[in-house]
C-alpha cells in the first residue's frame, strides 16, 4: 500500500490510538485531530489531502455534522470521502445527513474498520 492517508477525528484518546495503532499496523499513514475544529485547520495544513476521513460525529468544540458542513462548503476539500462513526442509535439517518460513504457503529469491530477503510480509501 502507497500513500494511503487517513484523517481520524476521533474525541476519545483511547479509540483514538487504537484506531491509529491498527491503520498503521495495516499500512496507512494516520493523520489525527481530536474535534472538528482541529480536523478543519488539519485539512488547511497539509500539503498531501488524505484519501479518507473516518469522522466522529459527537465530540465538543466542532462536532462531525459542523464539520462535514465546514467541509463540503469548502471546493478544495468537498470531494474528500468521509466515514462517521458513532453509537447513535440514528446513525444511518446521520450518515445520508451529511453525506458520508459508510458508517461504522461503536463499539467497533476491527474488521469492519478493516473492510472500510480498504473499500473507501481510494
Amino acid at each position: 500500500m502507497i500513500n494511503k492517508k487517513i484523517l481520524l477525528v476521533e474525541d476519545d484518546q483511547d479509540i483514538r490510538e487504537t484506531l491509529i495503532e491498527l491503520l498503521e499496523g495495516e499500512g496507512y499513514e494516520v493523520i489525527f485531530a481530536e474535534n472538528g475544529q482541529v480536523g478543519l485547520d488539519k485539512l488547511s495544513q497539509i500539503k498531501m489531502l488524505p484519501n479518507l476521513i473516518l469522522l466522529d460525529l459527537m465530540m465538543p468544540i466542532k462536532d462531525g455534522f459542523q464539520f462535514c458542513a465546514e467541509k463540503d462548503a469548502n471546493p478544495k476539500i468537498a470531494h474528500l470521502p468521509v466515514v462517521v462513526m458513532s453509537a447513535d442509535g440514528h446513525i444511518r439517518e446521520n450518515q445520508q445527513r451529511v453525506n458520508a460513504r459508510a458508517y461504522l457503529k461503536k463499539p467497533l469491530d476491527i474488521y469492519e474498520i478493516i473492510d472500510i477503510v480498504e473499500k473507501y480509501c481510494v
